[in-house]
């Protein structure tokens, strides 16, 4: 098979531009060739255009109004012109052969990849909000593991979207979940590829773990109920509390600190749903 696929790579932005740039130097340092490629970027904020921002030839910016990441990555495919779509985020910083490495694979058979996701930090001594994100932060391996990815380092052949449907723009969180079990269902396998990496920084402080805790629980609110909301947020995951136990690379003092912050967020989830819960009711 060819492994001179054309890609496409597609970064929903909104309101992120010094993060954007650092993204934008690495996909323009890729080691697959540039005719091969491009990067759409896609600004979803309606009331301003990215300014400030040099990119070559295959780079483009579109704007999204409709404001939801998943509704500027389904604009992002509409436009794509690869038979590959690479996804990422703005504050994401893709490997240098983060492309190349991808196309290898799905030159070779791949279908999905969830490719693997670096935390970096702000310092060598980390908060106790970091140490939470190294044990349960962007385990590919293990969303692999259920036939999913997160869109931060996701890779698949474009006609799937195309077959199956693209994002739920419905959603602000947790519509890469969505479209992942989709595809699961319809026999699209996944691969984990530890070789195709994105670094992603480290929430560094509690209120960033709060304002992700909120929007990641608002996925999928309204097919829940009230009852099964106030469980789930009682009940700890028993998959989650070993996930702690056994992560050696932090003291076992941050451990605790790290539980805490696990039942802590559990809670703000739980608050969260049950406010949007009650909201929709009484719409």
């Amino acid at each position: 098979m060819s492994d001179s696929y054309f890609v496409s790579v597609i970064i929903p932005t909104y309101k992120d531009l010094d993060r954007l740039k650092i993204c934008v130097d690495a996909l323009k340092n890729q080691s697959y060739s540039k005719d091969l490629f491009e990067v759409l970027i896609i600004n979803n904020d309606p009331d301003k255009e990215i300014l400030g921002i040099t990119t070559p030839k295959n780079f483009k910016i579109i704007n999204e109004k409709k404001i939801g990441s998943y509704a500027a990555r389904n604009t992002g495919i509409k436009n794509a012109v690869g038979e590959i779509l690479a996804f990422t985020d703005s504050d994401c910083i893709p490997d240098q052969d983060w492309i190349k490495n991808s196309v290898k694979l799905m030159a070779n058979g791949a279908q999905r990849i969830a490719g693997h996701i670096e935390l970096f930090y702000k310092s060598d001594v980390l908060t106790q909000s970091e140490n939470y994100e190294k044990v349960y932060a962007f385990d590919q391996r293990e969303y692999a593991s259920m036939g999913r990815s997160v869109t931060a380092n996701m890779i698949t052949w474009k006609n799937f979207f195309y077959e199956i449907g693209f994002f739920d723009d419905s959603l602000f969180s947790g519509g890469d979940m969505e479209w992942s079990i989709r595809a699961s269902n319809n026999q699209i396998p996944i691969l984990y590829a530890n070789e195709v990496i994105v670094k992603h920084p480290a929430r560094s402080n509690l209120s960033e773990l709060v304002k992700k805790a909120k929007r990641v629980s608002l996925g999928n609110v309204k097919d829940q109920s009230i009852y099964s909301i106030v469980l789930k947020g009682f009940i700890p995951s028993p998959k989650s509390l070993i996930k702690a136990f056994r992560c050696h690379e932090i003291s076992f003092s941050s451990r605790a600190f790290v539980l805490a912050i696990y039942f802590y967020l559990k809670l703000v989830k739980m608050a969260a749903q049950i406010s949007a819960k009650l909201s929709h009711e009484n719409s």
